[in-house]
């Protein structure tokens, strides 16, 4: 950080900004016309082939053994599930499969399930049996994004007010700047990458803006407390910006980091009930691509458009006063 001066890379950060946003929105319109969405829905936005099997206590009182007999037919046909569930007052287990999986081998599997369910031999009474559904998920969770969006909406009102009082004017535009700014390359990154993303997506876009706001804080903290310092005010803009950077760097790295990571443990561990590897993997890649984006934007983008703000500021000042004296 010593020899970088990011205060002078503006226009580069501008253009790499801008190149990820334009890119992501480019593959997510193409995607939504062509493909299954804007975004690579997964989790419970994502559609899929499920096996339901309804048995009685007279055929099987145990339902780990009727488990094993689905598994043995579904190991035969060569497909595999990646979700398991049984119904609360059990009596009928759940088997979800990806959508890309081979429909035939799955509707194969279930023959050879009822057949066995249906065995006359075998002391079966005919009632219990196994049926094939297809499920075409659309995007809900309306509740969530609407909450989502006025709790984003309201921190960043209250970050800007916070920051015009114990900062300044043009440290609270640079903030605000760089809470749209992250939030964008955030988004981009998704639907560039095709990130499988669920509803935890609207959490994340929310941890995003909050890491951004901590972020932040470290710099323009260090920014009020240096501008005490007769040496360090006889430095220009752009040095003095630089100086900044390098001493809150580290905070700004951990403080990404350290939330992005927590909320990855939460997430998966309340994943784990599931047993699904996609629903432990989404928030997992969710919370590195939140790191990222408050990584470049509060530590490289931020400060690069700081600087110029900040001589903006500083220019009409000194215009201010000129025509005071004049």
């Amino acid at each position: 950080m010593t020899n970088l001066k990011i205060s002078a890379k503006m226009h580069i950060m501008i253009i790499v900004s801008a190149v990820i946003i334009a890119l992501g929105i480019a593959v997510g319109c193409i995607c939504h016309f062509l493909a299954d969405g804007y975004f690579n829905f997964g989790g419970e936005y994502s559609s899929y082939q499920s096996v339901t099997v309804s048995y009685v206590v007279l055929d099987y009182g145990n339902e780990d053994k009727l488990r094993d007999v689905c598994e043995e037919q579904f190991d035969k046909a060569g497909v595999k599930y990646y979700n398991y569930s049984s119904a609360d007052d059990g009596y009928e287990l759940t088997f979800k499969f990806l959508e890309s999986a081979n429909a035939d081998k799955i509707k194969a599997a279930v023959e050879a399930i009822n057949a066995i369910l249906t065995d006359e031999s075998a002391d079966m009474t005919g009632l219990s049996s196994a049926a094939y559904h297809t499920v075409k998920t659309e995007l809900g969770g309306g509740n969530v994004v609407v909450y989502g969006s006025i709790a984003l909406a309201a921190s960043v009102v209250f970050q800007f007010i916070y920051f015009v009082i114990r900062y300044k004017l043009t440290m609270a535009l640079s903030a605000l700047l760089a809470d749209v700014h992250n939030f964008a390359i955030f988004i981009s990154l998704l639907s560039l990458c095709r990130i499988p993303v669920s509803s935890t997506i609207v959490v994340f876009g929310v941890i995003t803006v909050l890491m951004t706001m901590i972020g932040c804080c470290f710099l323009f903290d260090r920014a009020r407390k240096n501008g005490k310092d007769e040496q360090f005010a006889k430095l220009t803009n752009f040095e003095q910006v630089d100086t900044c950077v390098k001493e809150s760097f580290v905070s700004i790295c951990v403080a990404s980091v350290c939330v992005a990571a927590a909320a990855v443990v939460l997430f998966v561990l309340l994943s784990i009930s599931a047993l699904s590897v996609v629903n432990i993997a989404i928030p997992i890649l969710l919370g590195l691509v939140s790191a990222v984006s408050c990584l470049y934007g509060t530590a490289f983008f931020t400060p690069a458009v700081y600087s110029r703000f900040k001589r903006i500021g500083e220019t009409f000042k000194a215009e201010r006063k000129k025509s005071k004296k004049s």
